[in-house]
């Protein structure tokens, strides 16, 4: 009976610690973009990170190797997101699909700014393309494919990213029309 409780005991402080360092991470990635709002990013020290974020230094580098590694984990969580969230919605309906992308980018706008500002426009196009790939089967993915969704989540990272840094002048209902135009184009046998 004891040895239970303490197994119990010992599964209640993993957790605890799992939460404990989720929330860690969440405060010095929120560090790093709020500081990147007001200073370049080659600016930014860690020290600056760790202030902000009310962390040791310890709890940092338990979490994090480098400003880069923050970034690019904090990019691909806000896309494995979007990414879950339209799957929830089905690919069937192409103006579904593509409205439902840009209402949930628009909800990370300022985080994509952001890195953007950064030159992390690289970052953003791998991770898309990261994201993608890994939700095509192995036995599915022939080179003719890989090619397909590399050229497509280039399409998709160059809309978007024009998109937000104009503004986002469009709604998404206009942007979600003018990508189903556009695929129909290149549909149609000329």
């Amino acid at each position: 009976m004891s040895e239970q409780t303490e197994l119990q005991r010992m599964d209640i402080l993993r957790l605890s610690n799992e939460e404990s360092n989720k929330v860690t991470r969440e405060c010095i990635e929120t560090a790093l973009i709020q500081l990147m709002n007001h200073k370049k990013f080659k600016d930014i020290s860690i020290t600056d990170i760790v202030n902000r974020a009310g962390v040791s230094r310890t709890a940092y580098y338990r979490n994090y190797s480098s400003k880069e590694d923050i970034l690019t984990t904090h990019l691909e969580t806000v896309v494995k997101t979007i990414t879950t969230v339209m799957e929830s919605h089905g690919t069937e309906d192409n103006f579904k699909f593509w409205h439902t992308l840009f209402s949930q980018v628009r909800i990370y706008a300022d985080i994509y700014l952001v890195l953007l500002k950064a030159d992390f426009g690289g970052v953003i196009l791998t991770s898309i393309n990261k994201i993608v790939r890994e939700r095509i089967p192995v036995d599915f993915m022939t080179r003719e494919k890989k090619y397909d969704i590399l050229f497509w989540c280039g399409a998709v990272y160059n809309i978007l990213t024009d998109w937000l840094t104009s503004d986002m002048e469009e709604s998404e209902e206009e942007m979600a029309d003018i990508c189903c135009k556009v695929i129909k184009e290149i549909n149609e046998p000329w």
